[in-house]
């Protein structure tokens, strides 16, 4: 007993030491600095109204570690990248240190030379290789993963058997033509729906036959399109409105979570923000409540009564095929923190980018309704230390890795609240494949309008137009913008 304790104050001691030498390294730098990072404040430029709150208080602590006055500053997302040109070579620059962009964006951004490189080590441990490739442009990463976008599906685990969820949208459909109303699923009003009129909620019915420019969305070459699969997809994709019959000049995303979680929709399609509001609801008990026994009847003929509770009442699941022979592929929208070349205070940016889509990001979800694309926080959280087989028992190592974080936060001078433990569970995990299955928005200028008139094809197929014809001429104007 008096050597194990031994050996918990001996690494206690080196702990100790690594942290104090860890806040004088850090204090030093901080004096080195102190000349560069006080001749400016530090400017943030973000467009998602979502993430203000998460922006704003990062910059309040970005301020008190760094010593410097920053500011984030919410702006218009019209001419987004033209704007922070214009200011950053203005006499006095008077354009962002860094701002917040998509990875649509960071082409024209690259040409117009507002993409500091980012040469961080260990790029790929930090983020996914689909993120990092989200952020590389011409084989090099020019910004710095911050939150992701995708779509996935949902299901009601009360009105669905978690051992015979369908395999395909066709699944779903057997499913609808086989659906008898009870006391369990009254409320029951849609089998499956989503935003229609979303051009991202419905990639997945053409993405599995469609190249948006290679693994980094930057080559031209890789702009490809297998007509006759995509045409088959999107015949595919108009008989489901004869089936479902949602219309698209009215569905909005709003009303499909809400539908969701009033216990009126069986199967749908969400993005994060959505998911963000149903485990909303979730927390504050919003949620109508389920009769958790059944009377079911067996292969025998004999009724018998089955009990089943869920908590959460929901299953996320990947983007399924549409049928045993037509793949699916959902839309991935990756957006970054971008150090901005012109800034004075390059290397202060710098560590500002890495706090916001590192340190800090796992209060992403909580905050902003964003996931955070680091991939490290993710693997912190889903990969405890197993402790069956230490000396001490869990208590003491709770106590002695808590203890040593708390002491460490105070070396260094932050609070409790400046660096909590990101939640994710198990099912964010199935976002994150979604997301890594998922095609990602390419960067390529010339196809920067392509979803404005994607948005046109879909409605207009929906709406019951010729999907060949539709197909034909979108596939036309990809190659004559690219040409």
């Amino acid at each position: 007993m008096v050597k194990r304790y031994q050996r918990i104050a001996a690494v206690l001691c080196v702990l100790l030491l690594a942290a104090e030498l860890a806040h004088t390294g850090l204090k030093e730098k901080l004096e080195e600095e102190e000349e560069v990072l006080v001749e400016r404040p530090l400017l943030i430029w973000y467009t998602d109204p979502d993430i203000q709150d998460y922006m704003e208080a990062a910059a309040a602590e970005t301020a008190s570690r760094y010593q410097v006055e920053v500011r984030a500053e919410l702006v218009s997302e019209v001419d987004y990248i033209e704007k922070i040109s214009e200011k950053s070579v203005e006499e006095e620059m008077a354009g962002p240190d860094l701002y917040v962009a998509s990875s649509a964006v960071l082409e024209k951004a690259v040409l117009a030379g507002l993409a500091e490189p980012v040469t961080d080590p260990g790029l790929f441990e930090t983020y996914s290789e689909k993120a990092v490739h989200a952020v590389t442009y011409d084989g090099a990463a020019v910004a710095r993963p911050f939150y992701i976008e995708t779509c996935f599906m949902l299901y009601n685990r009360y009105y669905v058997d978690p051992e015979e969820v369908p395999q395909d949208i066709e699944g779903i459909l057997t499913y609808a033509e086989n659906f008898e109303s009870d006391a369990s699923t009254e409320r029951v009003e849609h089998i499956f729906k989503w935003n229609v009129a979303d051009v991202i909620d419905n990639y997945m019915f053409l993405g599995a036959y469609t190249d948006l420019g290679g693994p980094d969305g930057d080559d031209k070459s890789q702009v490809t399109m297998d007509l006759e699969k995509a045409t088959e997809c999107m015949t595919y994709y108009q008989s489901l409105n004869e089936f479902f019959a949602i219309d698209a000049d009215t569905v909005t995303s709003e009303e499909v979570i809400q539908e969701f979680i009033d216990g009126k929709c069986v199967f749908t399609i969400v993005n994060v923000p959505m998911l963000a509001e149903l485990d909303r609801a979730v927390a504050a008990g919003e949620i109508p409540e389920y009769p958790t026994e059944r009377t079911v009847t067996g292969e025998d003929g004999e009724e018998h009564t089955e009990t089943a509770s869920y908590d959460p009442f929901y299953q996320i699941i990947p983007l399924p095929p549409l049928t045993d022979t037509l793949s699916s592929r959902g839309l991935s929208v990756t957006n970054s923190v971008v150090v901005n070349p012109y800034s004075s205070n390059v290397k202060a940016a710098e560590a500002c980018a890495r706090y916001l889509t590192q340190e800090r990001a796992g209060r992403l979800y909580e905050e902003a309704r964003k996931l955070t694309a680091c991939k490290s926080l993710l693997e912190a959280e889903t990969s405890k230390p197993d402790t069956s087989d230490t000396e001490a028992s869990g208590s003491e190592w709770t106590g002695l890795v808590t203890g040593y974080q708390s002491l460490y936060d105070r070396l260094l001078g932050r609070s409790q609240e400046e660096a909590p433990e990101p939640d994710f569970s198990g099912k964010y995990v199935t976002v994150y494949e979604a997301y890594e299955a998922a095609a990602e928005v390419p960067k390529i200028m010339e196809l920067s309008n392509m979803w404005l008139r994607l948005e046109v094809v879909l409605a207009d197929i929906w709406r019951g137009a010729d999907a060949g014809e539709e197909m034909a001429g979108f596939k036309e104007l990809l190659e004559t913008q690219l040409d």
